[in-house]
C-alpha cells in the first residue's frame, strides 16, 4: 500500500511517500518513507497495531458521525459476506436506507479504505 503525504506533514520535506509492506514470516509491517524530492528513504518494522496508529495519525481527513455509521455498518455486512468486499457494496447498494446516507458522506474513499485495512486485519487474526 502506498500513501502520499503532503508537505504540513513533515519537517524539511517537500512531501513524502509512504510505503507499507507486511512480511509474514515476522508478523511485521515495514513502514517506509521515502522523501518527494531528494534523501534517502526511511523504514521501520512495527507491528499491526503501531501501524494502525500510524495510519491514523497521518490520516488529515476524520471520520464524522455519520461517515463512522457507515463505516461500523460495512464491517458487520463485511463479515457477513466473508470479507468479500465486491458482494459486500452490493448489498448496501441495494439497502435503500443505508444508500441515503452514504449519498451524504463526503468521505467514501476514506470509508472504503478503513474497510479494507480492517478486513485485511480481520482475515489476519482469522489465519493465526
Amino acid at each position: 500500500m502506498e500513501i502520499n503525504l503532503v508537505e504540513e506533514q513533515f519537517n524539511n520535506l517537500d512531501g513524502a511517500t509512504l510505503r507499507i509492506m507486511y512480511d509474514e514470516n515476522q508478523n511485521l509491517n515495514l513502514l517506509e518513507l521515502e522523501p518527494e524530492k531528494s534523501g534517502d528513504p526511511v523504514s521501520v518494522w512495527v507491528d499491526e497495531e503501531l501501524k494502525n496508529r500510524m495510519l491514523e495519525a497521518l490520516t488529515i481527513i476524520k471520520l464524522n458521525d455519520l461517515d463512522t455509521k457507515l463505516y461500523e455498518t460495512l464491517k458487520g455486512v463485511l463479515q457477513k459476506y466473508d470479507y468479500n468486499l465486491i458482494e459486500t457494496l452490493a448489498a448496501a447498494k441495494d439497502n435503500i436506507d443505508f444508500m441515503i446516507l452514504w449519498m451524504y458522506s463526503e468521505n467514501k474513499s476514506l470509508i472504503v479504505q478503513k474497510l479494507v485495512n480492517w478486513a485485511v486485519e480481520q482475515e489476519g487474526n482469522n489465519e493465526i
